[in-house]
């Protein structure tokens, strides 16, 4: 085992890495070195964050920030803008974690919350994108359908941690098809809307990734329809 001054050291070691990373973007480092250095010791991912996106630093105690609306006409960017957004909110909460503003239970609230809004904007983008190619799947009366996504385990419990799985299930109300001119069936158009949900925040790109998406827990598991309607998923 390393003795104490060995270890003490190596601390204070990677402290004086992480700043000097941190003051190559913010100026500011210096009049928070005591705040920004208990962060250093228990959070690479926040340094990374900050590095990233220096002018985080001076809303960290601002409250939680909504998330972003995901624009129809720059859909290139939607992965940017949910995962560069995540990678904020989420290193919010580490601050107000490591510096004692939030207890367990409000973290793991607050990870679940973030999920939860990502998974929102991402229907509602997709939904929107989806209609404008295929129409809107109706029901027997005509009214508008919409996915609906079972969170399940810790999304479900609001217990999620900051490297969570999302365990997802998938469903529609009932069958039917879209009304546009280029019409789907109800569970080919909430296919393609499930699978590309789970593309949005799943996928690695150079900012990371919003939440890995588990949908192995549908009916029959990996072999099973993706999306079922609600009387299938009953049965």
């Amino acid at each position: 085992m390393a003795p104490l001054k060995d270890i003490d050291a190596a601390l204070a070691a990677l402290v004086e890495r992480a700043l000097a990373r941190l003051a190559e973007r913010v100026p500011a480092v210096a009049s928070r070195r005591d705040t920004l250095a208990r962060l250093a010791l228990c959070s690479d991912f926040a340094i990374d964050t900050l590095v990233r996106q220096p002018e985080l630093l001076q809303t960290l105690d601002a409250p939680a920030q909504p998330v972003p609306v995901l624009d129809p006409d720059s859909e290139a960017d939607w992965p940017t803008r949910i995962r560069r957004w995540r990678t904020a909110e989420s290193t919010r909460l580490v601050w107000r974690d490591v510096h004692g503003h939030d207890d367990v239970d409000a973290t793991l609230a607050g990870a679940s919350r973030i999920a939860d809004q990502a998974l929102q904007s991402g229907t509602e983008a997709l939904t929107a994108q989806l209609a404008a190619r295929h129409g809107v799947v109706r029901d027997a009366d005509g009214a508008p359908q919409s996915l609906v996504v079972f969170g399940l385990g810790k999304l479900g419990g609001g217990e999620l941690n900051f490297s969570s799985d999302v365990d997802l299930v998938y469903a529609f109300p009932e069958h039917g098809q879209s009304d546009g001119a280029r019409a789907l069936d109800a569970e080919a158009w909430f296919t393609r809307l499930g699978q590309r949900l789970a593309q949005l925040l799943g996928d690695v790109t150079a900012e990371g990734f919003s939440r890995r998406v588990d949908l192995r827990l549908r009916p029959f598991g990996a072999s099973g329809r993706l999306v079922l309607s609600v009387n299938a998923m009953k049965q």
